[in-house]
């Protein structure tokens, strides 16, 4: 098993979550593409970034000799800093940058509030999604 949570996995008889984005604001459709967007490319990329995160281009090399094949996601070879996450995970870049878009949209980038949030995902992490603490903490955040 690849210790991905399938519990968090689209299944095709769910109701679109997103559906209400695009059906109750169609003033708004073409922002909310864009920003969904966004989200979709910064937490993809950061999970598939993941995978030779911290690596050096001769480890990567090593690890992946075909450089016209891409990684093969999510079943990239774990290496000792990846292997914190569960596969297919994104990191703390993901959690931070969803913390600081729900401080801009929902409290018109109040910092006292966003220092909360952050604190409180330190601790706790997103424990919807099964975290339990704020993982990959980056030195700078940390002080």
């Amino acid at each position: 098993k690849m210790n991905i949570n399938t519990s968090l996995i689209y299944r095709f008889d769910e109701s679109d979550l997103l559906d209400i984005l695009f059906t109750s604001n169609t003033k708004h459709k073409d922002l909310i593409d864009r920003l969904l967007g966004c989200a979709y490319g910064q937490a993809l990329g950061d999970a598939y970034g993941l995978s030779t995160e911290f690596q050096k281009r001769c480890v990567v090399a090593t690890i992946y000799p075909d450089a016209t094949q891409l990684i093969p996601f999510p079943n990239d070879v774990q290496t000792q800093h990846s292997a914190r996450w569960i596969r297919g995970d994104w990191t703390d870049d993901t959690d931070q940058w969803l913390l600081l878009m729900d401080t801009l949209s929902e409290y018109d980038g109040d910092v006292k509030i966003f220092a909360r949030k952050l604190n409180m995902w330190i601790r706790h992490g997103f424990p919807e999604l099964d975290d339990f603490g704020g993982l990959g903490l980056g030195v700078n955040v940390a002080k």
